[in-house]
């Protein structure tokens, strides 16, 4: 698993344990929305509409964990 990114922006032991132990290519389009501020705009955007997790994922071409991964760290940004 990767969480390079995550690390660099000391987010990495904010985590819960069982999101760490995820598969690297969920971790990675995590990663990818984390650190792409136009695609966290339009996250951010999705939420303030009001979408819940599956709408927002499907969207956004998103699984619903990955969607709850993402507003979690958005919660410690």
């Amino acid at each position: 698993m990767s969480w390079d990114k995550i690390r660099e922006m000391n987010l990495f032991d904010k985590l819960k344990d069982e999101v760490k132990n995820i598969p690297s290519v969920d971790s990675s389009k995590i990663e990818e929305y984390i650190t792409d501020p136009e695609k966290l705009q339009a996250f951010k955007d999705y939420i303030h509409q009001g979408y819940d997790s599956r709408s927002l994922g499907e969207e956004m071409g998103l699984t619903t964990n990955q969607v709850e991964i993402i507003k979690e760290l958005l919660g410690k940004l």
